[in-house]
């Protein structure tokens, strides 16, 4: 079954650079674009005997060099295939949501702050304001070589990621005039003056961080950040249905909780973003197998369930125009996730039962209410409701 594809996207890439020296080799930053011309070759690797061998071939195509230079011509180094695959393993990425982008490091917000300044200092970029309270960074103002009629400014602003022990970090960009007076507080846009600039602020932000494989020590002074601002929870209140609570804009939350009903043993149907639901299916057997190979049973690991293949061809089968049209909003339990919607069939009686349960949002912006409920609109047993959100949780991105 193909998975579906949701209207904003959230993506993940890989930390990639294109090398292009926008500021120059004078500039902050160096164009590293030809520092591969300088690398030596390595004898390949010799398999000892007895051993079978894999097909061994380049990952990267080097054209041979004549003693005047590139043979045949000009080369075009060809782009090396997406490692997406093992994205969730890398300690820096890059994520975007439509024209944002922002930095995410597998470390808690004090540990990345040490490295944010150091990274500033070392690049030649004087950090102007600095508080740990709310997060934020400021460059001082800089003028670049090839824009003498501008001077420009920065500003990071860290946070807690959506998932524990993570740091999120927004870049935005500021150019004003060489003559514009300036001092004081700085009125920042609410997207960044050049989208470039910014994107090169975040490359090189980036691979610094991911150069530093030894960390940094925490900062004291940043324990505060985001520390009463957690993005992401499981709310299991007593007495009421669990769902979990979103510090995030709209757009952010739809995209992410579409990537985690995607991901592991969920499969995602339908979905509206009008009326905030997702029609999905979650295959037990398949959760199990994942747990025993994170348990260290790897012989279960790529086991394909049955009742996978089942759920997916009879849930294919259904309209979300069906599944509303079974549920009665008369009876429904609280919250009322469903009044709002047209097309529900009042006291109706569905032909079948559909298989899966319904994921809804609810809620303004960082105000976000995730539930999960079966496919007549009502609420799961606590401990059911549980599992499938935590489930949703563990892939948020």
């Amino acid at each position: 079954m193909n998975k579906l594809t949701v209207g904003a996207a959230l993506c993940i890439s890989s930390l990639t650079l294109a090398g292009c020296g926008v500021f120059g080799n004078d500039g902050y930053f160096r164009d590293r674009s030809n520092d591969y011309q300088q690398a030596d070759s390595l004898t390949p690797l010799q398999i000892p005997e007895g051993i079978n061998t894999k097909h061994q071939e380049e990952l990267y195509e080097i054209p041979q060099i004549a003693a005047n230079g590139l043979e045949g011509g000009d080369f075009e180094v060809p782009r090396p295939q997406a490692i997406s695959v093992n994205a969730g393993l890398e300690r820096v990425k890059i994520q975007k949501l439509g024209s944002n982008r922002w930095v995410l490091v597998s470390q808690p917000p004090e540990e990345v702050w040490p490295q944010l300044h150091y990274f500033l200092r070392s690049s030649g970029l004087r950090v102007e304001m600095s508080d740990a309270s709310t997060g934020i960074m400021e460059t001082a103002w800089m003028t670049f070589d090839e824009s003498p009629d501008t001077k420009d400014k920065y500003r990071l602003q860290i946070e807690t990621g959506v998932q524990p022990d993570t740091t999120e970090v927004h870049v935005r960009h500021l150019s004003v005039g060489v003559d514009s007076p300036v001092g004081g507080s700085v009125n920042w846009p609410e997207r960044s003056v050049s989208p470039e600039r910014e994107g090169w602020m975040i490359d090189e932000m980036s691979t610094a961080l991911a150069a530093d494989t030894a960390g940094a020590s925490a900062s004291l002074v940043a324990q505060a950040i985001g520390g009463s601002s957690v993005k992401v929870q499981l709310q299991e209140p007593v007495g009421h249905e669990p769902y979990i609570s979103m510090g995030l804009e709209m757009d952010r939350a739809w995209a992410t909780v579409a990537h985690a009903v995607n991901a592991g043993a969920y499969r995602l149907h339908r979905e509206d973003s009008d009326i905030g639901l997702f029609y999905v299916t979650y295959d037990e057997e398949r959760e199990l197998a994942e747990s025993e190979e994170d348990d260290g049973g790897w012989f279960s690991w790529g086991k394909k369930s049955k009742q996978d293949d089942e759920l997916a061809e009879s849930a294919d089968q259904v309209t979300l125009q069906q599944i509303l049209a079974g549920i009665d909003p008369t009876v429904e339990s609280e919250p009322a996730l469903f009044k709002e919607i047209k097309g529900l069939g009042v006291g109706a009686v569905p032909e079948d039962d559909y298989p899966g349960y319904l994921i809804m949002i609810r809620g303004k912006n960082d105000e976000i209410e995730v539930r999960v409920r079966d496919t007549r609109g009502q609420p799961l047993s606590r401990n059911k409701a549980s599992q499938l959100l935590l489930s949703i949780q563990q892939n948020l991105i």
